[in-house]
C-alpha cells in the first residue's frame, strides 16, 4: 500500500482481453497496460464493471488484480465488494489490500438492496470501515445489478472517516457531481466523474478527475483535457477535444466493451472483440461506425497536436 492518497487525473476503468476460449489474455493485458500509461494515465480501475469482473470468479479477480499491480507504475485500484455479507466482503478485500492495490472500493448496490434505506447502505458501509483498519477504500456508483447513489450528506459522512479516498459518481448530473466535490472538500476522498458529457465541467468546477468508458478508446484526449481544461480560459482546442467525445459518446457506448475492444484492435492493440458478457457482436454497419471514430479521432488528434502513441513490446 502506497499510502492514504491517490493523484488526481485519468483513470481509465480497465478493459480486460479475453481469448477465443474464454481465458483472460495477459499477454494482451500487459500490453495494453502499457499502452494506458503511454497515453498519460495516472491511475487504474482494475476489476470493475468495464473488466467484466461480475463474468470472473474470485480466483480470477485475485489474479487480474495481482497482474495489474505487478506490471503498472501507476496506482491501482480493485473492487472488493461481491458478497451478501460483510464477512465474505472483508475477507476479500484484505486479501486484495494484501496483493498491494492503492485502494479497495465497495460498490454501493451490492451492499443494500434497492428498497433498503440510505441508513441502512451506510450502515453496512461502516461495518466493512470498522473491519478493515488502515485499508483504503472506495465507493462506486456501479449500475450493476442497478444504481444506488450517494447523496451528498452521505458522502460527507464517508469523507469524515478519512478512509475514503475515490468515489466513481454515475449520476450523470453535473450539479450533482459539484455538490458531492464540495461535500468531500478538505478530505482525502476525491470524486472522480464518469460522464464524459460534463466530464470538462466537473474539473473545471475541482473534481479530482474523470472515470470514464471513453478512456479505453482514447485515454489521451482525456489528459488532453485534465491538461489544458483547468485554466481560467478555454482554448479552441479544448472545445474541439471536449465537443468530439461528447458528440461520439453514443458510439462509444453501444455494444459496449465490445466496442472498445475493436476499436483498441484498430489502435494496434492485440485485443479480440472476444467477451464473456452476453452482449451482441458487432455488425459489419456497427465496425464501420467504429473505422469511421477512429479516422476521426486520427484527425482530431493530428489538428490539436496530440500524439498518437506507440505499441510496446
Amino acid at each position: 500500500m502506497n499510502s492514504n492518497i491517490i493523484p488526481d487525473g485519468i483513470w481509465p476503468v480497465m478493459i480486460t482481453p479475453i481469448k477465443q476460449n474464454g481465458d483472460v489474455d495477459y499477454d494482451a493485458l500487459k500490453k495494453l497496460i502499457k499502452w494506458y500509461e503511454a497515453s498519460g494515465v495516472h491511475g487504474f480501475f482494475a476489476n470493475c464493471l468495464s473488466s467484466e469482473m461480475y463474468e470472473l470468479n474470485r480466483k480470477e479477480r485475485i489474479e487480474l488484480t495481482e497482474f495489474v499491480v505487478k506490471h503498472s507504475s501507476i496506482p491501482v485500484l480493485s473492487t472488493g465488494t461481491f458478497y451478501d455479507n460483510t464477512e465474505e466482503n472483508v475477507d476479500f478485500i484484505k486479501e486484495l489490500s494484501d496483493i498491494g492495490v492503492d485502494g479497495v472500493v465497495l460498490i454501493t448496490s451490492i451492499l443494500a438492496k434497492e428498497e433498503d434505506s440510505d441508513e441502512v447502505l451506510l450502515e453496512r458501509i461502516m461495518e466493512i470501515v470498522d473491519h478493515t483498519t488502515g485499508i483504503p477504500l472506495g465507493l462506486y456508483e456501479c449500475p450493476v445489478p442497478y444504481k444506488r447513489l450517494l447523496s451528498s450528506e452521505a458522502i460527507g459522512k464517508l469523507a469524515s472517516t478519512g478512509r475514503f479516498v475515490y468515489m466513481k459518481d454515475t449520476s450523470c448530473n453535473a450539479d450533482v457531481v459539484v455538490s458531492k466535490i464540495n461535500a468531500a472538500n478538505g478530505s482525502n476522498l476525491k470524486i472522480f466523474n464518469a460522464h464524459t458529457p460534463d466530464c470538462l465541467h466537473s474539473i473545471r468546477h475541482y473534481g479530482a478527475g474523470i472515470s470514464p468508458i471513453g478512456a479505453n478508446f482514447y485515454p489521451e484526449l482525456y489528459t488532453y483535457l485534465w491538461n489544458n481544461g483547468r485554466g481560467e480560459i478555454l482554448n479552441e482546442e479544448v472545445i474541439r477535444v471536449k465537443d468530439f467525445l461528447v458528440k461520439n459518446d453514443g458510439i462509444v457506448h453501444h455494444k459496449y466493451p465490445v466496442s472498445a475492444k475493436y476499436f483498441l484492435s484498430l489502435r494496434g492493440l492485440p485485443i479480440s472483440e472476444d467477451t464473456r458478457k452476453s452482449i451482441e457482436k458487432l455488425e459489419d454497419e456497427d465496425k464501420k461506425q467504429i473505422e469511421n471514430l477512429y479516422d476521426n479521432f486520427l484527425a482530431l488528434s493530428r489538428n490539436v497536436g496530440i500524439s498518437e502513441f506507440a505499441i510496446s513490446e
